[in-house]
């Protein structure tokens, strides 16, 4: 038997199976944070009759019922929320943000929020609302 062919040094590795496989993984996730990502807990809009739809792109705040608040479907504490609003308001003074409020969330906790905003100082408020049918 010759041992000098069975010691050659293997020079390369092929790595097509690593990047197929990332590859996949990377869209699965993609796939997964448009489904899960927005959607961070669900809020039952009160209903008016004389609702307004918005034209601009708003920033929107989430209030649920349990406390949680999301600030364009990803959750925010209040501290975080005054930090990013202020930021915002400084490159657009006319933002306008709507407050998408459960209805069963309690009417002191929707104006401590606009009472934020109003301090930070945006001008252009909103509540959002489902219309009665």
């Amino acid at each position: 038997m010759n041992s000098s062919q069975d010691d050659e040094l293997i020079t390369g590795i092929n790595v097509t199976p690593l990047v197929d496989i990332i590859l996949v993984v990377l869209i699965i996730f993609l796939i997964v944070a448009q489904v899960v990502g927005p959607q961070v807990f669900q809020v039952k809009l009160p209903k008016a009759a004389y609702g307004e739809s918005a034209s601009a792109k708003p920033v929107t705040i989430y209030l649920a019922q349990s406390g949680k608040m999301a600030l364009n479907g990803y959750p925010i504490q209040e501290e975080g929320l005054v930090r990013s609003i202020k930021a915002w308001v400084k490159t657009n003074p006319e933002l306008q943000i709507i407050i998408s409020g459960d209805e069963k969330v309690y009417h002191g906790r929707v104006v401590h929020i606009l009472d934020i905003l109003k301090g930070i100082g945006v001008v252009r408020l909103a509540i959002h609302v489902q219309p009665k049918t």
